[in-house]
């Protein structure tokens, strides 16, 4: 099978990027052609179809909004991409036309892409499958929340909620234009065009069908990690281990107070500390002078292997409707115990008291007394080992790749 796969990044950035680099390679593996569709970066990894590609806003270095010179050109960029881009649908029917896919893959796209994506394929007789690694479909924020809060006021209220209260960005214009986009998408139908929505838990599936999605559409199947065969025999660590995303939804300044407490307990925070929220926590943390928590920055390759193999257990301490992150099942893999927040679909993950323990979300007194149960070696190396047999069972590559293929046969099959 031809697979036309469509992310807006074509570089490693978050766990939506390491699915979409997986997964590529999995299906290529498999003996599948998987050609890419995305936007121009300086980070893109080299690609033949880079010509394909569409421009970004605000220049090849840019990737986040705010890092975009505001021009009256970049604010006509930001609105098509955010409404729908009569550029990008040329760009991807101009691909379409050339490499002839069986099938568009689509990753994420919102906001930089636009559902013109969607619409392109259709208009090329193209069968369309779209994965959801977040709640844009839904909430006009992406992730239910509010003031560090879960907030569902525009499932119950309406969107007007999302603009009186400027969710989005803090901003009116970017409320506006965000609740804007959703309702015009919902007027042209626009994900009538997707044959098949892939959620990577049953938390979001259910969102979803609770939501007005035709639940005959929803397929969940859960995320996997390039599972590792050799990683050594497992190891009891000696600190605690948080790695990912550093900003405030990823509940990281939960870690902080819990560990402003436990004076001797180390833990070590791993992702990219450039980040607004880094910055705020390590700033609390050099002027309270709490020398037990280590900022790591940004790590890869095997330096990011060797920290997890020597962490004694890893943290995933949301507030918001976590959507099954790769922390996790990277955790897995190295035979760690997890604490997690008990929201959204971490559940699905740690089976409370078997391969870890589930805390309240933003409680540090609870998070504490979670740690303090891993005090004992046996407890620690007997729910890291459950930890491996889950990943084995429940998020393997071939369980997925089963799964999608379905999905994408049954696609192409009745596309015809």
């Amino acid at each position: 099978m031809r697979i036309l796969l469509v992310n807006y990044r074509y570089f490693i950035s978050g766990g939506p990027e390491k699915y979409m680099f997986n997964i590529k390679t999995m299906l290529e593996n498999q003996g599948h052609e998987v050609i890419p569709f995305s936007i121009h970066s300086n980070k893109n990894v080299a690609t033949e179809y880079s010509k394909y590609f569409v421009e970004p806003i605000g220049g090849r270095d840019a990737i986040y909004f705010e890092e975009v010179k505001k021009t009256p050109r970049s604010i006509w960029q930001m609105l098509t991409r955010s409404i729908y881009s009569k550029e990008v649908e040329k760009a991807i029917k101009r691909e379409i036309d050339d490499v002839k896919p069986d099938l568009v893959y689509i990753i994420h796209f919102v906001n930089k892409l636009s559902p013109s994506v969607i619409r392109g394929a259709r208009k090329k007789g193209i069968p369309v499958v779209l994965r959801l690694s977040d709640y844009f479909l839904l909430c006009p924020r992406f992730d239910f929340m509010y003031e560090k809060r879960v907030c569902e006021e525009c499932l119950t209220k309406g969107y007007r909620s999302c603009i009186k209260k400027r969710c989005v960005k803090g901003s009116l214009f970017a409320s506006v234009v965000r609740v804007f986009s959703m309702k015009f998408h919902k007027l042209i139908h626009v994900y009538d065009g997707v044959y098949a929505f892939i959620t990577p838990s049953e938390f979001l599936k259910q969102k979803l069908s609770a939501n007005g999605f035709e639940e005959e559409k929803i397929h969940c199947i859960p995320t996997f990690t390039a599972s590792k065969t050799k990683v050594g025999e497992p190891q009891i660590g000696s600190y605690g281990l948080y790695f990912g995303r550093i900003t405030e939804e990823k509940g990281v300044e939960t870690v902080v107070q819990a560990y402003e407490k436990l004076q001797k307990y180390t833990v070590k925070i791993m992702g990219d500390d450039t980040t607004e929220e880094a910055i705020r926590l390590k700033r609390y943390i050099k002027e309270h002078k709490i020398k037990n928590i280590e900022f790591l920055g940004f790590k890869s390759g095997e330096e990011l292997e060797d920290i997890i193999k020597g962490a004694r257990f890893t943290l995933i301490p949301s507030i918001w409707y976590d959507n099954l992150p790769n922390t996790a099942l990277e955790s897995f893999q190295y035979s760690k115990p997890v604490i997690a927040s008990n929201i959204g679909s971490l559940p699905e993950l740690v089976v409370d008291g078997e391969n870890g323990y589930l805390f309240k979300p933003a409680d540090a007194e609870d998070l504490i007394k979670k740690i303090k149960l891993l005090d004992d070696d046996t407890v620690v190396e007997k729910m890291g080992a459950a930890s491996r047999r889950r990943l084995e069972s429940r998020f393997s590559p071939e369980t997925h790749y089963e799964a999608l293929m379905k999905v994408f046969s049954e696609a192409v099959k009745n596309n015809k």
